[in-house]
């Protein structure tokens, strides 16, 4: 047998980013502010408002709650922040009653895209974004201005389970009303009822003319099941058909030809010990190695892959990898190997290297097949909901002519 020499694998490459970039984590220092000093309706128009009878909190909310409940798709724009006291991200998202979510988050200057669709969040945003919320990865250098799959952790919420018209309008009711009357209150020049929700700083405002409501200061909004939530200041508005064509053509452009290419950074994923690389006679070469949640707080299943690059100046390089699905605080291993397979009258001896790196994926094939799926059925039903609850209101009419 022909004597084989070889290296261990040099533990390189950009998989070391997930063990060297937490002391690098300088990120942007965001502004925290508490949201419960604004009020609307604080400025004097001059003007005193005129007696009128009181106005009963809990029918008026009631209905207007019913009316939520029944948008296709809303549009919601303001300030959100993951919990009272922790950093305020300017918001304008487009959630349909499915589910699916669009929109933009502004922080330190910063904007950051989101997008949600079967249940998976994304988001597109600078490489300070994601400094500033602390997350790091082996393919850190790849999340830069490219779509990354996300929690609502790092997002501050999950729209697609708290902003659904009828998702939040199931949040309020079980907030509950605390006072008996509605205030008489100018919003932004129009005419408004502010009630008063259960806890320190809950309420909303509801359009006197519409009946619909218009804003919405909430400390907690936590989805059902869950104790805590993020502190919410949010105008609401109704979509329009137009407005959910452009959140579905928004959603499916991406899907198509973008996220396929995403990352995923809702595990910190690293190698847990040394890899190992082991070479007998061919060279034949196999790598080995154990990968694990290296942050200890990840969430959800991530699909991690494995390249594997063995060099030699002689005889050149030869690559292979493998893949498998990580789950938050488990392990997975990963193995592949080449073989140069050299055949030579004379005994050979080759010193090979090898050098690994991690990658993961936001979005595989299959699931890409059964995201576009949803979409189109979701957007079929969205837009068929819009046109029930436009004829509804057409029987209303002609009921009251």
């Amino acid at each position: 047998m022909a004597p084989v020499s070889h290296s261990r694998g040099r533990s390189r490459g950009r998989w070391l980013l997930a063990a060297t970039s937490a002391v690098a984590a300088l990120g942007l220092a965001g502004c925290s502010i508490d949201l419960s000093h604004l009020r609307p309706g604080g400025e004097d128009d001059g003007s005193a408002a005129e007696e009128n009878e009181p106005v009963a909190a809990a029918p008026l909310l009631e209905s207007a709650l019913a009316e939520l409940a029944e948008y296709p798709a809303l549009v919601a724009d303001g300030q959100i922040a993951e919990s009272v006291g922790a950093d305020v991200q300017d918001a304008t998202l487009t959630v349909a009653d499915g589910g699916a979510a669009n929109g933009t988050l502004r922080i330190n200057e910063e904007e950051a895209e989101v997008l949600q669709a079967d249940d998976k969040l994304y988001v597109n945003a600078a490489e300070s974004f994601w400094l500033d919320k602390g997350v790091f990865g082996p393919d850190f250098d790849d999340f830069d201005q490219n779509w990354v799959r996300s929690n609502a952790t790092q997002v501050g919420l999950n729209p697609g389970a708290s902003l659904t018209p009828a998702a939040l309008a199931q949040i309020i009711e079980d907030i509950g009303v605390e006072g008996e009357e509605a205030e008489e209150e100018n919003l932004d020049g129009e005419l408004t009822h502010k009630v008063d929700l259960a806890g320190e700083r809950n309420q909303l405002w509801i359009d006197a003319e519409t009946e619909q409501i218009k804003r919405i200061e909430i400390e907690e909004l936590a989805e059902a099941g869950d104790e805590d939530g993020p502190q919410v200041r949010l105008d609401l508005a109704e979509a329009d058909g137009t407005a959910v064509n452009e959140l579905y053509d928004g959603l499916t452009t991406p899907a198509e030809d973008e996220l396929t290419g995403s990352r995923d950074a809702r595990v910190e994923i690293g190698w847990s010990g040394s890899p190992e690389m082991d070479c007998e006679e061919g060279p034949a070469c196999t790598w080995t190695g154990t990968v694990h949640d290296a942050g200890g707080d990840g969430v959800g299943t991530v699909n991690v892959r494995m390249d594997v690059t063995f060099t030699n100046d002689d005889i050149g390089d030869e690559e292979c990898d493998d893949s498998g699905s990580l789950e938050a605080g488990d392990t997975l291993e990963l193995s592949c190997g080449v073989d140069y397979n050299i055949v030579s009258e004379t005994q050979q001896s080759y010193e090979i290297g090898g050098e690994a790196e991690l990658v993961t994926r936001g979005l595989t094939g299959g699931q890409q097949e059964d995201m576009l799926a949803a979409l189109e059925e979701q957007q079929e039903a969205t837009l068929a909901d819009g046109e029930e609850t436009d004829g509804a209101g057409d029987e209303d009419a002609a009921e009251e002519d």
